[in-house]
C-alpha cells in the first residue's frame, strides 16, 4: 500500500463483536486512507491515515497518547509485547518483558507506554517481527538482531560446538538487541517469528530457520531444536527466488517470485494447506491453481492473496476466522467468498480474527479508448467503492506539460460499477483514469484510456449484398490514426425493419496498399508521395437466422470502443451527409418488357421488372449476345450499353433505352492457341482478329441476349427469377399464315388463334393490329405453343367496330346476311413496331332469328326458322339451352335458301323428360360464339299428347 496508504474497506472475520463468524465490513474507517493491517496472538489493527492506529481490540490509552507524534511504519506483536516502527526507521517496544523481549535491559521487566530502545539511536530498522517472548529486527543494512527468549535457539546466538545444555545457560535469554553473527556474510530481506523459531528470507531468496523444532517447523527435518540458523528452503533457481515468508505458532509458509507456495511444520487442523492433517518436517510444495504474492500466518492457519486480489485461507476455523461462515476445519487453500469479487490488497491475522482490507481499487475500465470531444459513459469497475457527493474520476495525462481533467461521477450499489461521462478534451493522447471516493485521495493502480480523434470514413466496399453472400467482406476505408488500445473494433448493423434486432459483428484492421476511387477503380499508392495515415477495417455481414424474403435496408455504425456507436457517413466530416445503409437483398429480374426487338427497330424502350428493387445511385445495364464458344474459330460477343431513363422503386421497375442491333459493339474472340515451352519468347504474334465490318445479326433470323442489369455500379449482376426472365429476342418478321376461326361478328369477342413464320419464342408483349374499312384497332396478345402441336401460334380477341346496318323489328323479317368488308391483320412481336405481312379475317353481323315454327314440338319434329342475316359457313353450330344454361344440346343447322327468303331447319332430337319446357336456339356461324334473339324459342314436349278418347268426346 506503501506509505501514503489508500482508502476502501476492511472486512473482518471471527470472534470480534463486528463479525460473529461471518466476514463484515468495517465502516469505522471507510472514507479514511488505511496504511496497513497488522495482527497476531490476540491483537489486531489498521493504521489509518494520520499515523493514527484503529485497534480492534482493546486499547491501551496511555500507548495512543505516546505514539501520537510518531509516524507508526509497521507493527509486530508477541504474545504480550508489542514492537512499533517507525517511518525513521526506530523501535519502541512495550508490554511484557519478563524475557527480555522488550531489549531494553534486566532492570525493565515491563512497561506499559511505549519505550524507544535504546540501540536505534545508531542503527535504523526497516522492518520488524514478534514470537511468544522474542524479537527480531532487519536494520536498514541487511544486518538481523534478536533479543528475548532463546531457551529454544529462536534468537540464533550460539556457537556450532556448544552443547544444547550450555546454550541454554549460557544463551537463554538476551536483553538487548544482539547481531546474529551467523549472517554476518548474508543480507537478510525479511524475518518472521512463531511461538519459539525464527525464520529469515535472505536478499538472495534464500529461508533460514532456527529454534524449536520438534513439529518441523524448522523445516530441517526431524529435529528438538536448533541454536544455530539453518538453511531450510534454498531458491528454486536464481529466476524464481523466494519473496515473502510468514509462520504460524509452529508452521511456516514461503512464496517464490513465480506464486509457488511451500509449507512445513505442524499441521494438525490442515493450516499446511497440503490435503490432510500430518505434519512435514521438510518444505512441500501447495500444489494450487492460483499463484500467490503473499503469505500470512497466526495460530493454526494460515492465509494468502493471489496475484489478482483474491484472498485464500486454511487450517482451523474455529470462531469462524477463516471466512468461510463456518467453523470446520479447511485442509486446502480456499477462496473466501464473500469477498471473492473485491481486490484485497492486503491481511492480517491473529488468532482468533482475521483481518483483509480492499483497497479503492480498479480492475477494470470499459471502455478503453473515447473521442475527443468526449460525451460518452465511461464505466469503471473494482473495489472498495461507496456511495459518496465527492466520488471524482480524474484523467491525468502521460504526456509531461498537460493539465488533468476531473469529473464528478455515480456509484451504483446494485452493480458496483462507477460511471460518469468522458469529459471534451484539448488534445488526443493517453490518460490515467484514477478514482478518489471523498474527492481528494485518488487511487494510485491507474488504469489507461486513450483518447483520439475520430478517423474519417472515406470509402465503403459494398453498398448492397445478396442475402446468399454469406463469405463476403466489407471494407471500411479511414483517413487519420487508428486509436492504438482498439485492437477489436465492431460493427453494429441496425435494420429500418424493427423486426430485426440489431446484429453487431467483429472487425479487424487491415493496411490499404491501394486507393479506391469512388468507381471502386483502384490504383498503386506511390511511397515517395507522403500521406495522410489511413487503415482498413474489414468485416462480415449480418447473418439473418431466418429465411429472408424481402429488402432488408441497414445502417452501418462503427465502433472503435467496442460500446459506442456512431453512424458511418461518407465523407464522415459531413455532418449533413446521410447515414450509410447497406441494401441485403435477393434482387432478381422478373420481366423484361417487350422482350423482343426487331433487328429493323432503331431503338427500344424497356421496362425491367425487378424484384426487390432499390436505388443506390449505382445502376449499370447491358445486354449481351454471344456465338456459341468456339475453342478453334473466331466467335462474336455483341454488347449494348441500355441509358437508364427512369427509376420506379415503388413500382420495382427500371426504364432504359435499348439502342438498335447496328450500334452494339462487337469484339471478335479468337481461340487461345497454345504453345510450347521451347518456343522463344520474342517470336512475332499473330496479330488479333479485326472487328466484323458487316453488321453481326444480318445472317439471323432470331437470337437471344440477356439484358444484365447490376445495382452496384458493375460489380454483380442480378440473376433471373425464372428462366428466360432477363432475355432480350432479336428477330426478323415473319409471314403471316392463317387465323383460326376466319371469321367473326362484327361485334367482336373472337378468340383468334394466328399462326406465321418466325414465332420463335413466348412473349406477353406481341400486339396485333386489326384494321377495318379505316379503322385501325391494336389488341394485346401472347405468344404459345399451342398444347396440341409443337407451333407456336399468336392468341388474341378480335375487337368490336360499329356498322349502320340496324337489327331492329322495321328490317324485314327475311333480311339477307350482309357483306362485310374483311378485316387485315398485322403482328408485332414486341408490341412496338409491325411487321409488313397482312392475313384477312371475315365480318359477319350475327344472325337475327325472327319466328320458329312449330312452337310445341315433339321428338323428330322439323324447325323451320326464319329472320335476318342468316348464311351458313364451313363451322356453323347450333345449339338447343334452357334458360340460364341449365340444360344444352348442340343440334345440326341445315340452312335453305326458300322462295320466302334464308331459313335454317333443325330436326328436333329426343332430349327427354329433362329438356320439357321453353328452349331457346342458338347459332355461331364461326363456332364460337353462339347469338339468339327473344323469338328464337319453342315449347319443347318429349311425349306428344294423346288424342281424345270416345268418353271425352261424349262429354263435350
Amino acid at each position: 500500500m506503501g506509505v501514503d496508504g489508500a482508502t476502501g474497506h476492511l472486512y473482518i472475520c471471527g470472534s470480534h463483536e463486528l463479525s460473529k463468524g461471518e466476514c463484515t465490513r468495517h465502516m469505522a474507517t471507510q472514507g479514511r486512507k488505511v496504511k496497513a493491517v497488522y495482527g497476531n496472538y490476540g491483537v489486531l489493527l489498521a493504521l489509518c491515515d494520520g499515523w493514527e492506529l484503529e485497534w480492534m481490540s482493546p486499547e491501551a490509552t496511555s500507548i495512543a497518547k505516546s505514539l501520537h507524534d510518531v509516524k507508526v511504519h509497521q507493527l509486530a506483536f508477541g504474545k504480550a509485547h508489542t514492537a512499533a516502527l517507525s517511518l525513521d526507521g526506530q523501535i519502541f517496544v512495550w508490554g511484557d518483558g519478563e524475557f527480555g523481549q522488550l531489549g531494553m535491559g534486566a532492570t525493565v521487566s515491563s512497561s506499559d507506554r511505549p519505550l524507544k530502545l535504546r540501540q536505534s539511536n545508531h542503527l535504523t530498522f526497516t522492518s520488524v517481527a514478534c514470537g511468544g517472548y522474542h524479537t527480531a529486527a532487519i536494520s536498514n543494512g541487511g544486518d538481523l538482531y534478536t533479543w528475548g527468549r532463546n531457551f529454544e535457539g529462536q534468537l540464533g546466538h550460539s556457537s556450532q560446538a556448544a552443547q544444547f545444555g550450555e546454550c541454554e545457560v549460557q544463551n537463554g535469554v538476551f536483553h538487548h538487541p544482539k547481531h546474529v553473527s551467523a549472517f554476518l556474510n548474508t543480507k537478510c530481506h525479511q524475518v518472521a517469528c512463531g511461538e519459539h523459531f525464527t525464520a529469515v528470507l535472505s536478499r538472495q531468496g534464500d529461508i533460514y530457520a532456527f529454534g524449536e523444532g520438534q513439529s518441523g517447523q524448522l523445516g530441517i527435518g526431524r529435529c528438538t531444536k536448533s541454536f544455530i540458523p539453518r538453511k531450510t528452503l534454498p531458491s528454486i533457481d536464481a529466476t524464481d527466488p523466494f519473496v515473502e515468508i510468514a509462520c504460524g505458532w509452529a508452521h511456516a509458509l514461503a512464496v517464490s517470485k513465480s506464486g509457488r507456495l511451500f509449507a512445513w511444520g505442524f499441521n494438525q487442523y490442515g493450516q499446511l494447506g497440503l490435503g490432510d492433517t500430518t505434519s512435514r518436517f521438510l518444505p512441500e510444495e501447495i500444489l494450487s491453481c492460483h499463484q500467490i504474492c503473499h503469505v500470512y500466518a497466526s495460530g493454526n492457519y494460515s492465509a494468502a492473496i493471489t496475484r489478482d486480489g483474491r484472498l485464500l485461507s486454511w487450517g482451523n476455523g474455529s470462531r469462524g476466522k477463516l471466512g468461510h461462515g463456518h467453523e470446520q476445519h479447511v485442509l486446502q487453500p480456499k477462496v473466501v467468498d464473500s469477498v471473492k469479487n473485491l481486490y484485497v490488497q492486503s491481511a492480517a491475522c491473529s488468532w482468533d480474527n482475521m483481518l483483509a482490507f480492499a483497497p479503492t481499487w480498479i480492475s477494470d475500465v470499459q471502455p478503453k479508448c473515447g473521442p475527443l470531444e468526449g460525451g460518452i459513459q465511461l464505466s469503471i469497475f473494482g473495489s472498495g467503492f461507496w456511495e459518496s457527493d465527492d466520488l471524482t474520476v480524474r484523467f491525468v495525462p502521460l504526456t509531461e506539460g498537460r493539465l488533468p481533467r476531473a469529473v464528478l461521477a455515480t456509484f451504483n450499489v446494485q452493480s458496483g460499477i462507477i460511471t460518469c461521462e468522458l469529459p471534451k478534451f484539448s488534445v488526443p493522447g493517453i490518460f490515467a483514469v484514477e478514482v478518489a471516493m471523498n474527492g481528494k485521495h485518488f487511487t494510485m493502480n491507474n488504469h489507461e484510456f486513450e483518447v483520439y480523434v475520430p478517423p474519417t470514413c472515406t470509402f465503403i466496399s459494398h453498398n448492397e449484398l445478396s442475402l446468399e453472400d454469406h463469405d463476403a467482406m466489407i471494407h471500411l476505408h479511414f483517413q487519420g490514426e487508428k486509436p492504438k488500445s482498439a485492437l477489436t473494433p465492431c460493427i453494429r448493423w441496425v435494420s429500418d425493419n424493427p423486426c430485426f434486432v440489431p446484429c453487431i459483428v467483429p472487425a479487424v484492421y487491415d493496411e490499404i496498399d491501394v486507393e479506391t476511387n469512388e468507381n471502386q477503380e483502384e490504383r498503386k499508392v506511390d511511397d515517395v508521395e507522403p500521406r495522410e495515415p489511413s487503415f482498413m477495417m474489414k468485416f462480415p455481414p449480418p447473418q439473418f437466422t431466418t429465411d429472408i424474403d424481402e429488402l432488408v435496408v441497414c445502417r452501418l455504425e462503427t465502433s472503435f470502443n467496442g460500446q459506442d456507436f456512431v453512424p458511418v457517413r461518407i465523407p464522415s466530416n459531413a455532418a449533413s451527409a446521410p447515414p450509410q445503409v447497406v441494401c441485403f437483398h435477393k434482387a432478381a429480374i422478373k420481366r423484361c418488357s417487350p422482350n423482343s426487338m426487331a433487328f429493323s427497330d432503331k431503338k427500344m424502350t424497356m421496362e425491367i421488372q425487378i424484384a426487390q428493387l432499390f436505388d443506390i445511385g449505382k445502376f449499370v445495364c447491358k445486354a449481351r449476345y454471344s456465338e456459341p464458344e468456339n475453342k478453334e474459330t473466331p466467335y462474336s460477343v455483341a454488347t449494348a450499353n441500355l441509358s437508364v431513363v427512369a427509376v420506379k422503386v415503388s413500382d420495382q421497375v427500371l426504364q432504359c433505352i435499348v439502342p438498335p442491333f447496328s450500334e452494339w459493339a462487337v469484339q471478335i474472340i479468337a481461340p487461345v492457341v497454345e504453345t510450347s515451352d521451347t518456343e522463344e519468347d520474342d517470336k512475332p504474334k499473330k496479330p488479333a482478329p479485326p472487328p466484323k465490318k458487316l453488321s453481326w445479326y444480318q445472317s439471323q433470323k432470331w437470337l437471344q441476349a440477356e439484358i444484365l442489369v447490376s445495382l452496384n455500379g458493375g460489380l454483380t449482376f442480378l440473376p433471373p427469377a425464372t428462366p428466360f426472365a432477363n432475355i432480350l429476342h432479336g428477330y426478323t418478321h415473319g409471314e403471316l399464315e392463317e387465323v383460326q376461326p376466319t371469321s367473326g361478328p362484327i361485334s367482336g369477342g373472337t378468340i383468334v388463334r394466328l399462326t406465321a413464320s418466325n414465332l420463335l419464342f413466348d412473349t406477353e408483349d406481341s400486339t396485333v393490329a386489326v384494321e377495318y374499312e379505316g379503322d385501325v384497332q391494336t389488341v394485346s396478345s401472347y405468344i404459345r405453343t399451342m398444347p396440341e402441336s409443337n407451333l407456336r401460334c399468336v392468341t388474341f380477341q378480335i375487337p368490336s367496330f360499329e356498322t349502320n346496318v340496324a337489327t331492329t323489328s322495321g328490317q324485314g323479317p327475311n333480311q339477307p346476311a350482309l357483306q362485310l368488308k374483311p378485316a387485315n391483320l398485322r403482328l408485332s412481336l414486341n408490341g412496338l413496331s409491325f411487321g409488313e405481312s397482312t392475313v384477312s379475317f371475315e365480318f359477319y353481323k350475327n344472325p337475327y332469328v325472327r319466328s320458329i315454327e312449330p312452337q310445341i314440338a315433339n321428338p323428330g319434329a322439323l324447325l323451320h326458322i326464319t329472320g335476318s342475316f342468316f348464311k351458313t359457313t364451313p363451322t356453323i353450330k347450333g345449339k338447343l339451352e334452357k334458360e340460364g344454361g341449365s340444360y344444352s344440346v348442340d343440334v345440326i343447322v341445315d340452312y335453305r335458301e326458300e322462295k320466302a327468303g334464308p331459313c335454317y331447319k333443325v330436326e328436333v332430337p329426343k332430349l327427354g323428360a329433362i329438356a320439357d319446357g321453353e328452349l331457346y336456339f342458338y347459332v355461331a356461324l364461326n363456332g364460337q360464339q353462339y347469338a339468339t334473339s327473344e323469338f328464337a324459342k319453342f315449347v319443347y314436349a318429349d311425349q306428344p299428347e294423346a288424342p281424345p278418347s270416345k268418353e271425352d268426346k261424349k262429354k263435350h
